[in-house]
């Protein structure tokens, strides 16, 4: 065999050696930390907010004065639609989907909406157009349609719903939280709630665990809210 030709496939094979390495090493780290998630089940959290649960994620649904508004939209269409169909809300009664982030895990069911209106921070664009990805070798595919893009700490009122964005990066380049009213803070994978504090979020998963950190420094202190709402974690009650 030819010098060059060898070069070129030994070369090959390092590369491919390499990637499936990272594959394997993600798939360990994806397992171990969803196998210690504890979203809190679908449900009613009360007469005005419900959760999903789609496998380990949570979305949260919110009472407007005409429709309802959800933060996040899970995994899978036909696993959502069937948490969806327990609580009794049909996927055209929503009308405004905010993402925290645009990670798979909370955006899978985007199809379902029809009729609602996407908004998701101006830093995360980025995440969907091709710019940047995860990691090297991925990149999210956008197929939901338009959507709207939100500024840091902008405050906008939507179907009678008072709603802040607090712009969190650190998990992906736009995550944000979302202050609805003055008694629910939601989180999607910002941060998990641990003796009454924050701290950053499984780290293997985030893209910059150092600037997250940095980020939570700007949230109000978790007992200021009645209601933390997490991507993977459940609720906390204060």
């Amino acid at each position: 065999m030819k010098k060059p030709l060898k070069r070129i496939l030994w070369g090959f094979a390092i590369l491919t050696g390499l990637v499936v390495t990272g594959a394997v090493i993600f798939l360990i780290n994806f397992i171990t930390a969803t196998k210690s998630m504890t979203p809190v089940e679908t449900g009613a959290l009360n007469d005005s907010v419900w959760c999903i649960k789609d496998k380990f994620v949570n979305a949260y649904i919110f009472k407007g004065t005409n429709n309802f508004l959800m933060i996040d939209a899970g995994i899978r269409k036909k696993s959502f639609n069937k948490e969806l169909e327990k609580i009794g809300i049909l996927p055209d009664q929503i009308t405004t989907i905010l993402l925290t982030h645009t990670d798979g895990d909370h955006i899978g069911s985007l199809t379902l909406f029809r009729k609602a209106a996407i908004y998701m921070h101006h830093d995360e664009e980025q995440m969907i157009n091709g710019t940047m990805g995860k990691t090297k070798f991925f990149k999210t595919k956008w197929k939901y349609g338009p959507y709207q893009l939100l500024a840091s700490n902008d405050s906008l009122t939507i179907d009678g719903l008072r709603i802040k964005i607090l712009f969190t990066p650190g998990h992906t380049p736009g995550s944000s939280c979302y202050i609805i009213g003055d008694d629910y803070l939601v989180s999607g994978d910002n941060f998990i709630v641990k003796d009454g504090k924050y701290e950053h979020f499984v780290e293997a998963f985030n893209m910059d665990t150092p600037k997250q950190l940095e980020s939570l420094k700007i949230l109000p202190d978790p007992a200021f809210f009645k209601y933390i709402l997490t991507g993977h974690n459940g609720v906390v009650r204060n």
